[in-house]
């Protein structure tokens, strides 16, 4: 929220009011750049938690057994930790599927790129949008 107020004001109360262009689109930038973070901060531990789901649904379609506990907070951090040790056993899941040539390894790495290019899409930033 602070970060996007601090975004809103530089683009649509400060930059303008700034004389020459680079003071004015520096201004203007830092503000977009501030209300995107914060954007992307309200949303991270939502996305964590998505792609634990994911990955954990993953790798048991893969056979993986999953020993990796649950995260003990949902604390950026926590859940950061936990989606990694996942995405690590993901990855050596891959890893041996590219290897195979039969249908279900071919199935099952199509879901692994759709999983990934869904949650890369999900953290793409997008523009903000400030109240006139």
């Amino acid at each position: 929220m602070i970060l996007k107020r601090i975004g809103a004001t530089l683009a649509t109360d400060v930059a303008p009011r700034l004389e020459g262009s680079y003071a004015s689109g520096h201004a203007a930038m830092s503000g977009v750049l501030a209300s995107m973070a914060g954007d992307l901060w309200n949303k991270q531990a939502d996305l964590l938690v998505n792609e634990i789901a994911g990955l954990r649904t993953l790798l048991e379609a893969g056979g993986v057994d999953d020993d990796t506990p649950e995260a003990p907070s949902l604390k950026i951090d926590d859940l950061t930790a936990t989606r990694n040790v996942l995405a690590e056993k993901l990855i050596e899941l891959q890893s041996g599927l590219e290897g195979r040539d039969d249908e279900s390894a071919s199935t099952l790495n199509t879901q692994i790129w759709a999983h990934l290019v869904a949650t890369s899409a999900a953290r793409m930033p997008a523009p903000p949008r400030f109240e006139d």
